[in-house]
């Protein structure tokens, strides 16, 4: 390929196409849209059909090869100043230049050196590679061109680059370079406030400076940015950041050498309380009989959502064979680096020669590897581990791959499905299985109640359960807000959601037990298609299902903490503002009372006695008992509203009385109302039963 050194393509930012100094007029979104495809793909043919998918998706114009050829045409022409570097031929179209001369081409190629160098522990030019490949950028990705293949480089590009800025920063704080570090950090975090990695390098590098206030004033302002942008806490590492910096603690400080991101580990400890996975333990310890006592290979794919006990399930199956198994996990860092989790696992070596590595490891005798986490691998890393499958039929070598169902990803998706090897899923925890780890957690019987609502609260989830039982056995109020820990683990879990799904889901929430979309655009004013684009997203997620015409949180325990990231105050405005769109709107009354019973004593709307006096006859018994006590303690009431509402409460707790009459004069003589203590707990439905009870 010849060399046409006064081309260049740029589309990182700029004109996407230069002659010399000058730019070249490539002409409409869609004719760059053509040109971007090819360059993308340059010193390679693409076909027409390609370019059509590219510029149009699934609904081309029926005059599309048309257009692509006049397209075609006007971009030969407007590339005449540097030659004929668009060919033509049956095959289809092809941008003859060096991948050199293409900004995103010399981006990939210095992350892949950057990669090698990490992986030898050259770090300094490690460092170089990756300054390099941010170099290319001058601007946003593919700026202005329209059409799918653009939209998806466009994010894959933006994924490739935050993951080059976290890890130029993170080499650089390892290298000892935190004290220019801090002025490039502050302009990241500006630049990209939700990006929680930036802001812990920030505040790591101002305490290594020898700056502790200003780190902990950098922590307030992440903190106080986050939430502001998003209505959600940080997550439970920056937050746990600002205690290290108030402890000093020692770890924080400048270390020679960064360690390499996820390192091949021994097995995980095993948990203390194992139960309710008999059935897929035998399982895989088949398979790993089979290896050890016959040397016969295998692979297994482990499905199962985050928390249902993946990690769990393999530490104990695989506990005897610690000193034969090599265990990596991929996480969102590893999917920006190409061959990352292989290289992790078996070392920069089987970059080289796969098959040979693994043969030579396998001469030793059975190897277990386990690659925990699949989701997040990295496409190269899913193709090298279909190629790892493929050795386990003539190799000593069991491998194990785990995976969330969610987030979807095709690969994924095609590589489960061609799997001829064993797929183990677990399942939510059913009634026995919960029982049997309340044994085991709690050394008692809690009572069926509690299970009950333990089991209904986390839908069957392992690890929500196993820190439901925790705080439990600590004497948390479950009936309050959860707990900073167990939220920090549902929070963990559900960090792949966007930013606009979070902040719908946290109205949502508000909601009570099931709603409408039409609901959640009345509550928050976004329009209905932004709206619909976030719910999907929940449903896809499995965070939200639908309940005939409604949608309703699939865990409980979920809504729960979406919920508690409003605060009190607002969230108590919030519901009676809620419950009296849905009067206006002629909502039933029970969910109208939903709303208000979510508020608590500080049910202050003065709309809200009569609304309640009017409709007491159509409630169900149990919120308008709840009702009727909360308020008939308000401060604001009419003596009128105090006698009618208390009139109501006895009516419905001593029917036998028959009249009104009765209610006042024993208010007024002060006698004692003993049913009144325990109504708010005992009229909420979902609440455990308290420690007195259980």
């Amino acid at each position: 390929m010849d060399e046409v050194p006064s081309l260049t393509v740029r589309l990182l930012g700029g004109a996407p196409a230069r002659h010399g100094s000058g730019e070249i007029a490539l002409g409409p979104a869609q004719r760059q849209a053509v040109f971007a495809a090819l360059a993308l793909h340059a010193g390679q043919f693409v076909s027409r059909k390609d370019i059509i998918d590219a510029v149009w998706g699934e609904r081309p114009p029926d005059s599309a090869t048309g257009i692509v050829y006049t397209y075609v045409s006007a971009l030969r022409r407007a590339l005449e100043p540097v030659g004929e570097p668009l060919v033509a031929t049956r095959a289809g179209y092809s941008l003859d230049l060096p991948r050199q001369q293409v900004d995103v081409h010399v981006f990939e190629a210095e992350l892949e050196r950057a990669r090698t160098y990490r992986l030898a522990g050259e770090h300094h030019r490690e460092l170089e590679s990756l300054r390099s490949a941010l170099a290319q950028w001058r601007g946003s990705a593919l700026t202005g061109i329209p059409g799918p293949f653009a939209e998806t480089q466009r994010a894959r590009l933006n994924e490739l680059r935050m993951g080059a800025l976290e890890r130029q920063a993170e080499v650089a704080l390892h290298l000892g370079g935190y004290r220019d570090l801090v002025g490039e950090l502050a302009v990241l975090v500006e630049r990209h406030p939700l990006h929680e990695g930036l802001h812990r390098m920030l505040v790591t590098a101002l305490f290594r400076s020898g700056r502790q206030a200003e780190a902990l004033a950098a922590f307030d302002s992440a903190r106080e940015t986050i939430i502001e942008q998003s209505g959600l806490e940080p997550g439970p590492e920056l937050l746990a950041l600002r205690q290290r910096v108030l402890d000093g603690d020692p770890s924080l400080h400048h270390q020679d050498q960064p360690d390499r991101h996820r390192p091949t580990r021994a097995l995980p400890e095993r948990t203390s309380a194992f139960v309710g996975r008999e059935f897929e333990l035998g399982r895989l310890r088949r398979h790993l009989s089979a290896l050890l006592d016959e040397g016969r290979g295998g692979t297994v794919w482990l499905d199962g959502e985050a928390g249902s006990g993946k990690s769990a399930l393999l530490a104990e199956a695989l506990a005897t064979a610690g000193n034969r198994t090599r265990w990596v996990e991929a996480d969102e860092l590893t999917s920006a680096v190409p061959l990352s989790l292989i290289a992790d696992c078996l070392g920069g070596e089987a970059l080289d020669n796969l098959t040979r590595t693994v043969t030579e490891l396998c001469e030793d005798g059975p190897r277990v590897l386990v690659f925990e986490d699949l989701h997040w691998a990295d496409e190269d890393s899913l193709l090298a581990w279909q190629r790892l499958h493929r050795l386990t039929t003539h190799l000593p070598l069991l491998l194990i791959g785990s995976a969330r169902p969610l987030p979807r990803r095709r690969t994924l998706d095609v590589l489960r499905s061609r799997l001829d090897g064993e797929i183990v899923s677990l399942p939510p925890f059913d009634g026995p299985a919960v029982a049997a780890l309340a044994e085991e957690t709690l050394a008692r019987d809690p009572g069926e109640d509690f299970l009950g609502f333990a089991a209904e609260y986390t839908a069957g989830n392992a690890g929500y359960l196993c820190e439901l039982f925790t705080e439990f056995a600590e004497g948390h109020d479950l009936a309050a807000a959860p707990h900073r820990r167990i939220t920090a683990v549902v929070e963990d879990h559900l960090a792949t959601l966007s930013v606009a799904c979070k902040r719908t889901l946290t109205s949502a929430a508000l909601l009570g037990s099931s709603f409408t979309v039409a609901d959640l655009t009345g509550v928050t004013g976004r329009e209905l298609r932004a709206l619909i684009e976030a719910v999907e997203e929940a449903l896809a997620a499995r965070v939200l299902e639908t309940e005939g015409d409604r949608l309703r949180f699939r865990v409980p325990l979920v809504r729960s903490v979406f919920a508690a990231n409003t605060p009190p105050a607002i969230r108590a405005v919030l519901h009676q503002e809620i419950a009296a769109t849905m009067v206006g709107s002629g909502a039933p009354a029970d969910r109208v009372a939903e709303q208000l019973l979510q508020v608590g004593d500080e049910l202050t709307a003065r709309w809200i006695p009569q609304w309640l006096l009017d409709n007491v006859g159509v409630l169900s018994t149990g919120p308008a008992v709840e009702l009727l006590h909360l308020l008939s303690h308000q401060r604001n009431l009419t003596e009128e509203q105090h006698q009618s509402l208390a009139g109501e409460l006895a009516a419905l707790l001593l029917p036998e009385t028959g009249t009104e009459n009765s209610w006042p004069t024993a208010r007024t003589t002060g006698a004692a109302q003993p049913w009144c203590a325990p109504l708010h707990a005992l009229a909420r439905p979902g609440v455990p039963p308290q420690r007195g009870v259980v």
